[in-house]
């Protein structure tokens, strides 16, 4: 199990899915995700682990603020394929346009906590760690995304993740990266879909893990599946699904050039 000292890490370091992102803006086509997986504690419920997640989505609004980042969101886990579906119960993403990820400013922390910036940081991650603790962690970055205008995360609630693997490793895949995304394009503009990203593991990344690929859908609800613009069959030659696991967004920060409806 990862210490929360990761966590710190991500802030102090401080992208699968660019938050708040739409097709028009200038945010770059390349992302980092930082994707953290918890576990809720023996006896802990969502419900314990909301007011937690909502504290640090106040930490990393301001650095979106800031323009430190380009979001964070809480996504609870709603279906899975994987045949252990307890290891984690939910996921806690940082979507940063670099590698060197900065987070919120001391000033920025002092308008939150006051005087009190090292006593109530003290008290969130302990309450953290009692809480839901991080059990893994796993660094993506995001090569392609495509959100139109209709997305956002209240209105396009549901994430439906693909974990993918090219079925010969030897085999270039990346012209079909190019198809999806002519289909996803249609999609965006035909069938209701809000968002699209294509990402690639960047660590850890062994073998043993089956997967180094993901592919990210936004939907209003899994309804919009039933009729969508057909992928061709060379993409279904070449990516093998690993993993699907489909998501809802919990809670989430808002892009400053975007605003969104984020629920209260």
């Amino acid at each position: 199990m990862l210490s929360f000292y990761a966590r710190v890490l991500v802030l102090l370091l401080m992208g699968l899915l660019p938050m708040g992102v739409m097709a028009q803006t200038s945010t770059p086509s390349r992302t980092y995700t930082y994707l953290i997986y918890h576990k809720l504690a023996p006896g802990k419920t969502l419900q314990d682990a909301l007011p937690v997640e909502r504290e640090w989505r106040a930490i990393n609004q301001a650095a979106v603020d800031e323009g430190k980042l380009i979001g964070w969101h809480m996504m609870v886990k709603q279906m899975t394929s994987n045949p252990n579906p307890a290891e984690y119960d939910y996921v806690s993403a940082i979507v940063s346009p670099t590698m060197s990820i900065g987070g919120a400013s001391p000033a920025a922390l002092a308008k939150l906590y006051g005087d009190s910036v090292q006593v109530r940081m003290a008290d969130l991650q302990r309450r953290d760690r009692a809480t839901a603790p991080v059990v893994k962690m796993e660094i993506w970055s995001t090569i392609e995304n495509l959100f139109g205008p209709a997305f956002s995360p209240g209105k396009t609630p549901i994430a439906v993740v693909n974990f993918m693997r090219p079925y010969d490793a030897r085999e270039i895949w990346q012209p079909e990266v190019e198809v999806m995304k002519r289909v996803e394009i249609d999609r965006i503009r035909k069938d209701g879909v809000g968002g699209w990203t294509f990402s690639s593991l960047m660590v850890p990344a062994g073998s043993e893990k089956g997967y180094r690929l993901a592919t990210v859908q936004c939907l209003s609800d899994l309804s919009a599946l039933v009729g969508l613009t057909p992928m061709p069959l060379s993409v279904h030659q070449t990516f093998e699904t690993v993993r699907q696991e489909v998501f809802r967004f919990m809670e989430y920060t808002v892009r400053p050039t975007g605003p969104i409806d984020k629920k209260r």
